[in-house]
């Protein structure tokens, strides 16, 4: 982990240590007998990290192995995209992001059933490059939603956000700004 408490593919390790480095106290919902699915599914999470880290800036083919494409419904940056969308969404965005340093902040996952939990955080792409050449970093806050189906955890459902400044209406693409000062009209 990073001394400002980001994680990279390299630095998350166990459920417990995402417990110890949140900005606040873990939920009380975590239930013992699903701390075997909360690792499982930490593990997806440390493979999307390697992934966006080290495979992303050849291809965004290995990507693909996370989503459950014909299930999947988000609410992201871009708008929404219905059950049936994703693939042409993941085709039309995602290599847009490739060439960037990818962490995770504050995630705190959790297991609702033997096969179904969600996890939420904050991720950042830093130092990045997009296609058109121009400079990019954003830091976005984010809720996936997975199912674990023929053994295998895939994400069924994201939300990707970032906090708005209400008296411009304007997106905080750092997420920095404070809900009461965000809340000013």
């Amino acid at each position: 982990m990073a001394s400002d408490g980001w994680f990279d593919h390299k630095t998350l390790t166990t459920i417990e240590d995402t417990w110890k480095n949140l900005d606040y106290p873990p939920s009380k919902l975590h239930r013992p007998e699903l701390l075997e699915e909360e690792r499982e599914i930490l593990e997806l999470y440390k493979g999307w990290a390697h992934c966006m880290n080290e495979e992303f800036n050849a291809s965004i083919e290995p990507g693909r192995k996370f989503y459950n494409f014909p299930e999947v419904v988000t609410f992201d940056i871009f708008g929404f995209t219905g059950r049936g969308d994703f693939k042409a969404h993941f085709d039309e965005t995602f290599h847009y992001f490739s060439k960037s340093t990818f962490q995770i902040k504050n995630l705190e996952v959790f297991a609702t059933s033997k096969t179904t939990g969600y996890a939420t955080m904050y991720q950042r792409l830093i130092g990045g490059t997009a296609e058109d050449g121009k400079a990019f970093e954003m830091t976005y806050r984010i809720t996936g939603i997975l199912e674990k189906i023929d053994g295998k955890w895939q994400w069924v459902h994201e939300h990707v956000s970032f906090p708005t400044i209400m008296s411009s209406m304007k997106s905080d693409p750092t997420c920095s700004v404070k809900p009461q000062d965000a809340f000013q009209f």
